[in-house]
This record gives structure tokens, sequence and C-alpha cells, in this order.
């Protein structure tokens, strides 16, 4: 089966794979793997957070091997350059974007932040 769109969520280490296959049965998660992100017709999302439950999670070694963690990240529309209005900082430049990294200069100072948590509590917008 096919679908327009497939979503793979916690593509983390111990979840994809699952911890109690890595020693004895990888290669059927690596298929298992495989057999999911191949079955998007249009779209695939691949979700890996930065961590779970309060522990840091490495990304899933598959995304690694497929080197699917090089394809472009969602901007939002933002680029270097951009003006933004930050809600404690003020009026900003984005400096640099790369990732879910976004380093914004307020004049004399230089702030870095995961731009996910920025979008996600409205904390910045385009000027």
């Amino acid at each position: 089966m096919e679908f327009k769109n497939v979503y793979v969520i916690n593509c983390v280490e111990e979840t994809i794979p699952h911890a109690s296959s890595i020693k004895e049965n990888i290669e059927e998660e690596r298929r298992l793997f495989y057999v999911g992100i191949t079955r998007a017709i249009d779209e695939l999302y691949l979700f890996s957070p930065r961590n779970r439950k309060g522990q840091f999670k490495d990304v899933s070694r598959f995304i690694v091997e497929g080197k699917l963690n090089d394809m472009p990240v969602e901007t939002f529309g933002y680029e270097e350059g951009d003006r933004v209005a930050h809600k404690t900082y003020g009026i900003g430049e984005i400096e640099e974007l790369k990732e879910d990294k976004i380093t914004l200069s307020f004049g004399n100072t230089i702030r870095s932040f995961s731009l996910k948590v920025l979008l996600d509590n409205n904390l910045i917008e385009k000027v």
C-alpha cells in the first residue's frame, strides 16, 4: 500500500530501532523503516525530537545512514538578513539560519535560539 503522506514519529535511537532489537534484530528494524519511508507518494515527514521524557535522544541511525538528515529544513519563510521583532529583545536581524538554530543580532547583542521554539511561542515575527 502507498499513501499520499507518510509520517514517521520518534525517529530516535531506542525507538527506531527499538531498544530490544538493536543487538539481535537490527536488520529487521532497518527493513521495517525502509518499508515505511518508501510508502510515501507525495510527502514524507520524519520527526526526531531532541529529547523525550526529559532525556536527550540521538537521531535514529537509519536517518543518518540514509543521509535523510541532510534534507532541507523548514524555515517558515525566514531568511538570513530578514528583520524580525522579538518579544523580549526588540527589533533584530537574522545573522544565521541553520537547521533549527537561528542567530539574531540586536545591535551589539547576538543571541541564538531554536526557530521552532520561537515560532511555537509567538516570540518573533517578521518586520
